[in-house]
């Protein structure tokens, strides 16, 4: 993202002018009336559960400030959660137990939508998901379906405590800052794994906001005289202290769960045949996207990539969606690469694994 400022919003300044500052701090923390009275917001193109779920605990709009449900969009392939922040402040939250597809993952907000996948981009020791939701913004969440196997259990819950507070007052910052200018990507990534980092080892106020700060302090230009005066007035321990008192005053968000039941992975069926042989040759530092194919068996199929044990692992730069789509960005220099995929038909019963 480039580092100008805007043109069309009136004047410009580099600094933070007193007006500004008191109308981001409110935006931050919000009264309590003012939290009462904002309209609510629904999830959108609701439908049943999922055949393949065998139990759920969602949320309709008026039982939690996080109401959600499973879209009409759902699939044997995934399941697409809409989910809606009705909490006066954005909200962390983390998927764990299967694979959050931020590729065809929707947000409301662009400013969620980029963060959402800087922090997918930022490694994670549990193996879980994080995405933020802006206050009154929904999300589609599209949560590929695993292959054949044990019994699994999907968390989806909201980050409490200091991680909350911490992507609180980030969001904040950010969102006030777009108001005027595009911001880095640098900094936007510096800043996502702040709070990739909060998730993994719970920060101390001190700590988590002065590495946000640090990240401001990269900045250059514009975005680095904006970004401090922002930061000097949001990012304080009073503030800190003014979201974490807040939500002790609220009811915390429920989490939403759902469970699959186990399945054999064992079932080959020689008559289910992958429908791509060869990928061709594919651009390299270029997002080049491939919907694969099958033919025989029970459509509709999902499909899966199947690294050999002890084999080659699948570069980072491949990513396969259980409905087909497969999405390679290649770095320079890569010359082949062999993709082992199973596809698995609606029966449970897969194909013999090809490269």
């Amino acid at each position: 993202m480039s580092g100008q400022p805007r043109i069309g919003r009136g004047v410009l300044s580099t600094v933070c002018s007193a007006l500004l500052c008191a109308i981001s701090l409110s935006a931050a923390l919000p009264s309590a009336s003012t939290a009462a009275t904002a309209k609510q917001v629904r999830p959108a193109d609701c439908a049943g559960t999922p055949t393949w779920i065998e139990s759920a605990t969602v949320l309709d709009e008026g039982q939690n400030s996080l109401p959600s449900c499973f879209s009409d969009a759902s699939d044997q392939a995934e399941a697409v959660l809409s989910i809606a922040n009705n909490r006066p402040y954005a909200q962390l939250v983390t998927v764990s137990g299967a694979m959050l597809d931020l590729a065809e993952s929707s947000f409301d907000g662009l400013l969620e939508q980029t963060l959402s996948r800087l922090l997918a981009d930022s490694p994670s020791p549990t193996g879980a998901t994080a995405f933020l939701l802006g206050p009154g913004q929904r999300a589609s969440l599209a949560i590929d379906r695993s292959a054949p196997g044990p019994a699994q259990i999907v968390h989806i819950d909201p980050a409490p405590d200091n991680a909350f507070a911490v992507g609180a007052l980030a969001w904040a910052v950010l969102s006030a800052a777009e108001q005027y200018l595009s911001l880095p990507r640098a900094i936007e990534s510096c800043i996502a794994a702040a709070l990739r980092g909060g998730l993994s080892t719970p920060p101390s106020p001190e700590l988590a906001l002065r590495r946000i700060h640090a990240c401001v302090n990269q900045s250059s230009g514009a975005p680095r005289a904006l970004l401090q005066a922002l930061a000097a007035r949001l990012l304080r321990n009073d503030s800190f202290r003014k979201v974490i008192h807040r939500e002790g005053t609220e009811s915390h968000p429920a989490r939403i769960a759902y469970a699959v039941s186990a399945s054999n992975p064992n079932l080959p069926n020689p008559a289910i045949h992958f429908g791509l042989a060869s990928l061709g040759t594919v651009p390299a530092d270029r997002l080049s996207v491939r919907h694969l194919s099958a033919s025989g068996g029970a459509p509709p199929y999902r499909f899966y990539l199947v690294p050999e044990p002890g084999g080659p692992a699948v570069p980072a730069w491949v990513h396969l969606a259980a409905d087909g789509t497969l999405m390679l960005e290649p770095p320079a220099g890569t010359t082949s690469v062999a993709v082992p995929v199973e596809v698995v038909d609606s029966n449970g019963e897969h194909s013999v694994v090809a490269d």
